[in-house]
């Protein structure tokens, strides 16, 4: 009885402090496209690395949609679960 309760409180712990995957993506989405846009500052830009770009901002977009108006301090922890 004692180890189910201490599973029990073991997942209740754990559930509550999971990380926001989204907010992951979203940093993870940001993060491709600013390694992308580095290497394209230093030389010509084909079609295709052109449509890569457009491809990264779009999905950029997408995943973080959900904070765009979101507090400096939140997004800080947030980012800090991610990690």
């Amino acid at each position: 009885m004692k180890s189910l309760i201490l599973i029990f409180l073991a997942v209740c712990l754990f559930s509550c402090k999971s990380k926001d995957q989204q907010f992951c993506d979203c940093l993870k989405a940001g993060d491709a496209l600013n390694t992308f846009s580095q290497k394209l500052f230093k030389g010509n830009v084909s079609v295709k690395e052109s449509e890569k770009m457009a491809k990264l901002k779009e999905k950029k977009k997408v995943a973080c949609q959900k904070y765009q108006i979101m507090n400096g301090k939140k997004m800080l922890e947030l980012k800090k679960e991610c990690n």
